[in-house]
């Protein structure tokens, strides 16, 4: 299945944000198109209202757009535990053709890199007399090795750690307690074996041949291969761990971003590359082939269309559409897209306009977010940012939700305005915006409040958190605007090395860095266009 595009808002994310988001990837669904709904930022207390009244889980938050390890598709999850035979790591390296493995330990977690040159080696290396002194291994780990071509014919086989030695049949009067002993139907030593205090016998017969009953009290385990083929199998059974060497190689974790991995990946002598997750366990290997091609994520920006006002990395992202209602600062694309903007008080106006151009009508679910996102975005049409296009919208959703939009936007408004549990930081950056205006750095907050007064009761702890951000950003100015759903106006409070340009603006007097503006509701009609105005003349 073809990766979903990811639709979002801004930063900071407000109702139109996240409802225009959640609406847009309905109506794409219904499409034929394969979206999810994302967010930029934490929900204030009035869109948590409107998802909770709808019922309607919360999208899930979007830190970057920047490809990630993790969103690699196409990766390898052949690994080998260090406790696995090196026959099974010889196995998996020939069928995969891989040159090394990741190792892992009973959690599961990385603890070395496994190289085929190392089993080559060890072979080389093996004394098979004393193999399993040398290489601890277990009677498990021999049965894996063997089963396909054995069949236990007396006794039970056992299991656990291997303490003796491996006897052939020129060694047949050196069994000692413990050892495993391999022969054949013509040795003439079984009982010999047995009496030695032998652990087990590997007979070695052909398909054919007949067995005898031996009669003896320990496990037989007839093999269908020669002796030298059987000892060859048997020295595959040592553990992984036991001819590791401690090394060093480079993994990553699935946070790792794909630009900053690319480097190191063609530069390495290295093949494969470990991933793990945030708790040490392994996620997947990777090779260079497998981030060569891979495409940037595609996405859809709404309510929107500032790199500054979005994810993280967007420049990395393929965009596919915008749909704003805002102006448009300066972007560029490396490709055409689609643009649906127009002069409206809200996003989800132009996403409604949408569904009926496709000839959808949204379910009462749908409905009430678009109309919750006018009624929010236009203060119950109260903002002068609303147009007879946004009032005809939201009626017309509140008649498909079945709800009386004027009570319910006014419970709406209430519960949004709730900063009793905020921080100041909270406060100041729930519904913050930042804008360039000329050679002036600025960010605009927007807080809906019945209670302006108790809001600044707290100006001291505000002031601080306005001055860390400035410090942060190099804001030339921070606007703190604390509108008044009630009286239909707002207060301000300014702070930074510029505060000149709200003077100015809007031809006041900052008393102690605060104003009353009567009548102003609306960030992006009464208060960004004047700021903007301001600037161009200093």
């Amino acid at each position: 299945m073809k990766e979903k595009i990811l639709i979002f808002g801004h930063k900071n994310p407000d109702t139109d944000s996240i409802c225009s988001a959640i609406a847009y990837s309905n109506l794409k669904d219904q499409l034929g198109l394969n979206t999810t709904a994302v967010r930029l930022g934490e929900l204030n207390k009035e869109t948590e209202f409107i998802l909770d009244y709808f019922n309607v889980e919360k999208p899930q938050l979007l830190a970057t757009i920047k490809p990630q390890v993790k969103d690699l598709t196409k990766v390898e999850k052949e690994l080998i535990k260090e406790t696995d035979s090196i026959q099974k790591a010889l196995e998996i390296m020939t069928t995969e053709n891989y040159s090394s493995l990741p190792v892992v330990n009973k959690n599961n977690k990385l603890v070395n890199m496994v190289h085929i040159s190392e089993i080559a080696n060890a072979y080389l290396e093996m004394s098979t007399r004393d193999i399993f002194f040398d290489y601890e291994t277990t009677f498990e780990n021999v049965w894996e090795s063997l089963k396909d071509f054995s069949v236990i014919i007396s006794g039970v086989y056992p299991t656990g750690k291997i303490e003796g030695r491996l006897r052939g049949v020129s060694e047949l009067a050196k069994i000692s307690k413990g050892d495993v002993v391999i022969t054949t139907l013509f040795s003439g030593h079984i009982k010999n074996a047995e009496k030695a205090g032998a652990k087990i016998i590997f007979l070695c017969v052909d398909k054919n041949d007949q067995i005898p009953d031996y009669n003896i009290n320990i496990p037989i385990v007839r093999v269908n291969k020669g002796i030298f083929k059987t000892f060859k199998m048997i020295s595959q059974s040592v553990p992984v761990k036991s001819i590791l060497k401690h090394k060093t190689f480079s993994h990553f974790n699935t946070t790792d971003f794909i630009e900053d991995i690319q480097d190191i990946m063609k530069e390495s002598s290295q093949t494969n590359f470990p991933v793990v997750n945030e708790d040490g366990t392994i996620f997947s290997t990777i090779r260079s082939k497998h981030i060569m091609n891979f495409g940037k994520n595609e996405v859809i920006l709404v309510d929107h269309n500032e790199n500054s006002q979005s994810v993280d990395g967007i420049e990395t992202a393929k965009i596919l559409e915008i749909v704003d209602h805002h102006k448009f600062g300066n972007f560029e694309t490396s490709e055409p897209l689609m643009i649906r903007a127009a002069a409206v008080g809200c996003t989800c106006t132009i996403i409604y306009r949408l569904f009926k151009e496709e000839g959808i009508i949204p379910d009462k679910t749908i409905a009430g977010l678009m109309l919750s996102a006018i009624l929010s975005d236009t203060l119950i049409f109260k903002s002068p940012t609303c147009t007879p296009k946004d009032i005809k919208a939201a009626k017309e959703l509140a008649n498909i939700a079945g709800l009386d939009y004027q009570s319910y936007g006014m419970k709406m408004l209430i519960a949004g305005t709730s900063l009793e549990d905020k921080t100041p930081d909270e406060i100041i950056t729930m519904d913050m915006k930042e804008f360039s205006m000329g050679n002036f750095q600025t960010a605009v907050a927007q807080i809906n409040t019945v209670d302006i007064d108790g809001l600044l009761n707290n100006r001291k702890d505000l002031e601080s958190a306005m001055s860390t951000m400035i410090d942060k950003n190099n804001y030339n100015l921070f606007l703190l605007v604390m509108t008044d759903i009630v009286n239909n106006g707002s207060k301000i409070l300014a702070l930074g090395d510029s505060t000149e340009l709200v003077e100015k603006g809007f031809n006041i007097e900052l008393i102690d860095g605060i104003a009353w503006l009567e009548g102003v509701v609306s960030r992006k009609k009464q208060i960004i266009p004047f700021l903007v105005a301001a600037s161009q003349g200093m």
